[in-house]
């Protein structure tokens, strides 16, 4: 096989599994790499950022945002969102080109700071909220794409002059945006919408501090080859996944794929006790990986209690990421202070680093494998991978069947939505509930829709759904009993 013809169909095989404007995620990870984690020291304007302003910025707008989750959501159709945010972080990135022409602009940019991280906090309420619309094998593939090549487009800037990159910082955001609108016609929106469950999974959570204390620890170690923003490492680790996921997804199931990151993150772990071997590289390298690939497997797991559960994306990722950033801002700063005292030139206090980083990476690990817990509480059961299977394969011919009669019948979006409750056995006032319409307004959409399909109401739409996807969708009589499924193993 040539190398053209195995590019072609490298593309061909990442069009049909996920389409292309849901790794725009990737352009906005270039951005925050670029803007504040590892800036341009030769812009002025970047130079005097604070960047730990902008981190408590964010904190402080997530935690703002946990109690008008209910409000917010679905927060990615809504245009004022959609055109604030990156003009929040387009004006910092457009006040950091102008002061290499006019130094003087540097005192603003502590407000300027400020809005960018305001924005920042919609971009990423707005994709998680975006992923969640999809399947977790799916939301893998665009995590894993979108962080491989962050840091390609971060070698590619880097690589310009500072006026340019400016020029370039001030398009990436909106054309971020612009990726997550042309992707919202590929999820149905109608799911995205709370029921007003205020759920907290209490071991993501978790999980998410003990990394976040974690990876702030161990800021020491970080660099452009480790660390979990666009570095070499994140390139690597996320490549090889990425790349994994797209050619053996026809041969390996689901329940495979679920138990990948954490085994892998286990590995990784494993070798963190080297690093008094092999030198502090080994760990941040190690670490950074772990980190990662929590990362991943925890939004997965969040998108999925979303879909499966009604439960608001815009709550779930507001809390991990308050929880995430809160607890690495306290591992930072108990870093630094440990460093810069007398101990911090000790080996053994080196060492005990090693050794107290380790312990909290295994209790993570630990959250993350326990099966009974991951069964009672989270969306993605290991106990029952199998099952799951199904299930998501059920929901994902249900998803195309949808697509295809909206297609063939032209009916609008909002039809869509409608069609997709009806299906799903939605009784008009729950359809009028959960998209925030009169009851009214959703027996005429549901009318409309009767019409373009040819059946007489509801009853029959239910019959002709039932009749296109029974054939194949397997019949389960409710859900497994965790602890009767882990007697019987």
């Amino acid at each position: 096989m040539s190398i053209l013809s195995c590019g072609h169909w490298w593309a061909q095989r990442v069009k049909s599994t996920l389409p292309l404007p849901f790794f725009g995620l990737a352009l906005w990870r270039a951005w925050m790499n670029l803007s504040f984690v590892a800036p341009n020291g030769a812009v002025p304007f970047s130079a005097t950022t604070d960047h730990r302003l902008f981190d408590l910025v964010m904190l402080a707008a997530f935690a703002f945002v946990i109690p008008l989750a209910g409000r917010l959501s679905p927060l990615c159709p809504r245009r004022w969102a959609q055109r604030l945010c990156p003009v929040l972080m387009g004006a910092y990135a457009l006040a950091s080109a102008a002061s290499l022409a006019m130094p003087d602009l540097t005192a603003a940019s502590g407000p300027l700071t400020a809005a960018a991280a305001l924005g920042a906090t919609l971009m990423v309420l707005m994709w998680s909220e975006l992923y969640a619309g999809l399947t977790p094998f799916k939301v893998l593939i665009g995590l894993t794409g979108s962080y491989a090549a962050a840091p390609v487009l971060v070698f590619l800037l880097n690589g310009l002059y500072p006026a340019y990159q400016a020029a370039a910082l001030v398009l990436l955001p909106f054309a971020s945006i612009a990726c997550l609108c042309r992707a919202q016609a590929h999820v149905m929106l109608a799911p995205l919408r709370a029921t007003g469950r205020r759920t907290v999974p209490w071991r993501v959570v978790a999980v998410m501090t003990l990394y976040g204390f974690a990876s702030g620890l161990s800021g020491m170690h970080m660099s452009e080859i480790v660390g979990v923003n666009s570095s070499l490492t994140t390139f690597v680790v996320a490549g090889i996944l990425w790349i994994g996921l797209l050619g053996l997804s026809d041969r390996i199931s689901f329940g495979a794929v679920q138990k990948l990151p954490p085994a892998l993150m286990v590995a990784s772990l494993a070798l963190v006790s080297l690093s008094s071997l092999m030198g502090p590289l080994v760990m941040g390298v190690c670490l950074s990986a772990a980190v990662l690939l929590s990362y991943f497997f925890v939004d997965a797991t969040l998108c999925d209690i979303s879909r499966r559960f009604g439960i608001s994306a815009v709550w779930l990722f507001s809390i991990t990421e308050c929880t995430s950033m809160g607890a690495e801002f306290v591992g930072s700063t108990a870093g630094a202070a440990l460093v810069a005292s007398p101990f911090g030139s000790l080996p053994a206090f080196h060492i005990a680093l090693n050794i107290a980083l380790v312990v909290i990476s295994l209790a993570a690990a630990a959250l993350l494998l326990n099966r009974r817990g991951l069964a009672q509480h989270w969306g993605v059961s290991f106990a029952e991978a199998g099952a799951l299977a199904e299930d998501l394969a059920g929901q994902e011919r249900r998803r195309t069947w949808i697509q295809t009669m909206a297609t063939q019948h032209r009916l609008s979006p909002r039809e869509e939505e409608v069609l997709g409750l009806i299906v799903e056995g939605e009784s008009m006032r729950g359809i009028a509930a959960k998209l925030i319409i009169s009851e009214g307004t959703a027996k005429s959409h549901a009318s409309h829709i009767y019409e373009k399909l040819g059946v007489s109401g509801k009853r029959a739409l239910e019959e002709l759904a039932q009749a296109a996807l029974a054939p194949e969708e397997p019949v389960r009589d409710s859900e497994p009993n965790p602890d009767t499924a882990a007697a019987g193993r």
